[in-house]
């Protein structure tokens, strides 16, 4: 998803989600819990809850963000996993 301009299908947003965790799970974060909201009704939503309790929260308009700092939708896994570092 960060590397193409595809819509954002459930299946999509679920890839997406994977390369997320992977990225963290290769710097030594774990992942305790990962939720995606999928209503066609409205935007679509996740976020991620590590094993230390940081939580990035996704959201399909606004992008990532740690509560503090914030990246696009499509941001590269890597810049997502600089959320955490920074927090």
């Amino acid at each position: 998803m960060h590397h193409t301009g595809t819509t954002r299908t459930p299946i999509a947003l679920t890839r997406y989600f994977d390369e997320v965790v992977d990225r963290l799970a290769r710097q030594g974060l774990d992942v305790a819990q990962v939720v995606l909201e999928l209503s066609p009704a409205r935007p679509l939503r996740g976020q991620v809850v590590t094993g230390r309790g940081p939580v990035l929260r996704w959201h399909e308009d606004l992008g990532w963000s740690n509560g503090a700092e914030s990246a696009g939708p499509a941001a590269h896994p890597a810049e997502v996993a600089g959320l955490l570092d920074r927090m």
